[in-house]
């Protein structure tokens, strides 16, 4: 890791980085003391990620003082980390997905040989095209994992399994249980619901 950062050109200019950055979940633990803040930006439905540099073995954040040293904005950074995801996508759509159940429960998992499985969420016609017409609940506890389970899965069970996975992990996940049906991905609403219970 240490050498990998120290191999990054000194300026990080945007011609030399463009073609490794790339949208990444924020970490659910904190950041190292004294870590940029990652610049994040919002997109449906609900999906909060940040723009991140693929070094190899990690990703690094995008902060503010780094995007703004470029010679574009935030949208276009963004668009060009969207496209250099799509393609990552579109070169392992050959990929198998693993099947296996817990505690009785089908499970299919992706990781891709990029290292952004959790990526998928954010391009809601590959996901489509991956899963077809049957409805499914999808967590990603880590970045480079992507599970599916079926759509009357007990959320519960879900949920736990999202999170034990997420808490082994330095950079694990924490975002919610989506619902993908008809080609349409959302927060599932009664595993929100059910959060909320256990919560209270």
């Amino acid at each position: 890791m240490r050498a990998a950062i120290d191999g990054l050109p000194p300026d990080l200019s945007w011609d030399e980085i463009r073609l490794q950055l790339t949208p990444v979940f924020v970490r659910r633990r904190p950041l190292p003391p004294g870590a940029p803040r990652p610049v994040t930006v919002r997109q449906a439905p609900g999906l909060e990620f940040g723009l991140g540099i693929d070094i190899g073995p990690a990703f690094m954040y995008v902060g503010r003082e780094l995007l703004e040293s470029w010679s574009v904005g935030l949208d276009e950074a963004v668009d060009c980390a969207m496209g250099n995801l799509r393609a990552s996508a579109r070169a392992e759509r050959c990929v198998e997905l693993e099947y296996a159940e817990w505690a009785e429960m089908p499970m299919w998992s992706y990781q891709s040989r990029s290292g952004l499985a959790s990526g998928l969420l954010l391009i809601e016609d590959e996901l489509a095209l991956r899963y077809g017409d049957e409805p499914r609940l999808l967590i990603a506890p880590m970045r480079n994992l992507l599970l599916a389970a079926p759509l009357e899965a007990d959320r519960e069970l879900v949920a736990w399994l999202r999170d034990e996975i997420s808490s082994e992990d330095p950079n694990g996940l924490d975002l919610p249980i989506f619902a993908l049906a008809g080609g349409r991905l959302s927060v599932d609403r009664q595993a929100s619901e059910v959060r909320r219970r256990l919560l209270n």
